[in-house]
């Protein structure tokens, strides 16, 4: 894919599982849309420099890492209904994420939740349908606890707070 001033793409819908081993990313794209494909990593979504917003929901996706230093100024992160369960430790930068929409994943407890917080800039997050939530009796303690470790988000869940 040769497109010098490309700055949008949708492959949504198409049931990929992978891209070509000459896909190296791509210089020009702000924006990537591939809802509902087969995705089982976020590695082919590296070496974009310039990508702001990422959609992913809908895919297989297992695994939050593989894009080591590849999405400097990426704002949006969309990983609604995959099967992402941990974090790494030590998470690779996104130094610019603002928005991270993990809801329906697989994520046990809070504990595990709470890492994503390695990232400095988030305040808007949605976490709804994890196994974590089932931890906290209601909606209000759930943000409660979020709001704890990081008093600056705007959002939760959808709800301005």
């Amino acid at each position: 894919l040769k497109c010098p001033k490309l700055d949008y793409l949708n492959i949504s819908g198409n049931k990929l599982e992978k891209v070509n081993e000459g896909w190296a990313g791509h210089p020009t794209l702000r924006i990537v849309c591939a809802v509902d494909n087969k995705f089982k990593s976020l590695a082919m979504f590296k070496a974009m420099p310039k990508l702001e917003e990422l959609y992913l929901a809908s895919n297989n996706i297992s695994q939050f890492n593989g894009w080591e230093g590849g999405l400097p100024v990426l704002k949006r992160l969309h990983l609604r209904r995959n099967k992402i369960s941990n974090f790494e430790e030590e998470l690779s930068e996104l130094p610019e994420l603002e928005y991270l929409n993990l809801r329906h994943n697989s994520i046990d407890t809070l504990e595990v939740a709470f890492k994503i917080f390695q990232f400095p800039k988030i305040n808007d997050l949605n976490m709804l349908n994890n196994p974590c939530d089932t931890n906290c009796s209601s909606f209000n303690l759930l943000m409660a606890e979020f709001l704890i470790k990081r008093s600056s988000l705007v959002r939760f869940c959808k709800v301005r707070v």
